[in-house]
């Protein structure tokens, strides 16, 4: 068998832009062959497409998560391109506002469709193909499925809920040498953040933020876990964050609520 063959493959949901979209130039720039798949079909091939005229051997399709039926017809294309798989990255997800009293049902059945049914479909869907190849799974989550704040009722405990499926996808499946872990971000700036910001009175959205994280660093983290020491590594999270996390301080990147001094002083921001 020819070399180019014998390169692993990667498959990144969401990948269409933001975080997917790097974490998928990421694995290329390591010699991933890659499958970009994203809902908007369209980003999804102009995303492979880019990553392609760079000389990475790339697959473009459209992957609705939430779908079973969609998840089935991906992995037919990818057998029948790259003839297995070696990394199933679950970057797809949404991040929508809300309390426990203005998160109405519908909102809450999307979240938790996104960002984890979805995560959970892709796992079982390509299982069969992650055995075969001793291969790994990476979720992405965020650092705030530990540490909660006001405003992302829904968000929050989707990627809460992502933390406990990584865990246990890792214990169940020690045996067939499938790892599971999960990159937990700080905040990110990318398009759909930008987006959301501006929908939630901060239109100037990221300046004069501090310690923002890249998506480009989001795809180093991901293939930390596909080296021979990240290979050792399984049901953790890891931290991309500057270290928000362990200092409980969402001022060090943005919270829209002034108010709050403990997380948002704006005299340190000057500072910085």
């Amino acid at each position: 068998m020819s070399e180019p063959f014998k390169r692993p493959v990667a498959l990144v949901t969401g990948a269409g832009q933001g975080i997917g979209q790097g974490i998928a130039r990421a694995l290329a720039k390591a010699g991933h062959r890659v499958v970009l798949t994203d809902r908007n079909a369209e980003t999804a091939l102009a995303s492979a497409a880019v990553l392609a005229d760079g000389g990475a051997e790339t697959l473009g399709l459209h992957l609705e998560v939430s779908d079973s039926q969609a998840w089935e017809r991906v992995r037919a294309e990818v057998e029948a391109c790259f003839g297995g798989l070696d990394l199933l990255v679950n970057s797809a997800g949404i991040s929508p506002r809300g309390t426990v009293e203005t998160t109405d049902e519908a909102l809450w059945e999307l979240t938790l469709a996104v960002n984890l049914k979805g995560p959970w479909l892709g796992i079982k869907t390509f299982l069969p193909l992650l055995r075969a190849s001793r291969g790994g799974v990476v979720n992405i989550g965020t650092t705030r499925a530990t540490r909660p704040m006001p405003g992302l009722f829904s968000y929050i405990t989707s990627k809460a809920g992502l933390l406990g499926l990584t865990q246990q996808v890792a214990v169940e499946y020690i045996d067939a040498g499938i790892t599971c872990n999960m990159v937990a971000p700080g905040w990110v700036d990318t398009p759909g953040e930008r987006v959301l910001q501006a929908k939630h009175g901060r239109p100037d959205f990221p300046n004069g933020v501090r310690n923002l994280t890249t998506s480009d660093e989001i795809g180093d983290a991901v293939v930390f876990f596909t080296t021979p020491a990240g290979r050792k590594v399984t049901g953790q999270i890891l931290y991309i964050d500057s270290g928000m996390h362990v200092a409980d301080d969402a001022g060090m990147i943005y919270l829209p609520h002034e108010s709050r001094t403990r997380y948002h002083d704006p005299e340190v921001a000057l500072r910085s």
